[in-house]
C-alpha cells in the first residue's frame, strides 16, 4: 500500500515537474551558447543529498572544488538522483556567484540530466559559490559547493 501512494506521488511530480517546464522551455532554448574555448571540463553530480564529485562524495567544507587559476572551466552539472526516491521527479537549477556576478545553468531533471556553466577561474585565491536556485527536495544540501581557483 505504501508502494502503491510512493509510485502515484513520484508520478504525479514527474508530471507535474513535465508540464510545468514545458511553459519554462522557450527561455533556456533562447539562452546564448558560447563558443568560449575551453581548457578542462569536470562533472558534478546533483541530487537530494548536494553536490557530488565524480566518487559520489558529497562537496562540503572540508571536500572543495579546486580549479586552476586562470583556466576557462566548463562544469557540466548532471541530475543524479535515483529512480526511487521521492525527488526524481524534481528540478534543479545551479547559479555560480563570484566577484564578477553570477552565472546560471539551465534547469536539469529527469528528462534533461546535464547543464553546464562555463567559468573563467580567476587568480589563485578567488572563491566561488554554487547552490540550486529553485525550490526542490534537498535544497538545503544543494547549498554547499565551495570553488577555489589554486
Amino acid at each position: 500500500m505504501t508502494t502503491t501512494r510512493r509510485m502515484k506521488s513520484l508520478v504525479l511530480a514527474t508530471a507535474l515537474t513535465f508540464t510545468t517546464t514545458l511553459v519554462q522551455l522557450p527561455m533556456v532554448w533562447a539562452s546564448p551558447t558560447t563558443t568560449q574555448s575551453v581548457d578542462m571540463e569536470i562533472t558534478v553530480k546533483v541530487n537530494q543529498k548536494g553536490f557530488l564529485d565524480q566518487k559520489g562524495k558529497v562537496f562540503t567544507k572540508k571536500n572543495i572544488l579546486q580549479l586552476p587559476k586562470g583556466k576557462v572551466v566548463r562544469i557540466n552539472f548532471v541530475f543524479d538522483e535515483s529512480l526511487s526516491s521521492l525527488a526524481y521527479g524534481d528540478t534543479h537549477q545551479v547559479a555560480i556567484t563570484g566577484k564578477k556576478g553570477t552565472q546560471e545553468s539551465g534547469k536539469i531533471w529527469a528528462w534533461e540530466q546535464q547543464s553546464s556553466i562555463t567559468l573563467q577561474v580567476g587568480e589563485e585565491g578567488s572563491k566561488y559559490r554554487a547552490y540550486c536556485i529553485l525550490d526542490c527536495i534537498g535544497m538545503e544540501h544543494l547549498n554547499n559547493l565551495v570553488i577555489h581557483a589554486v
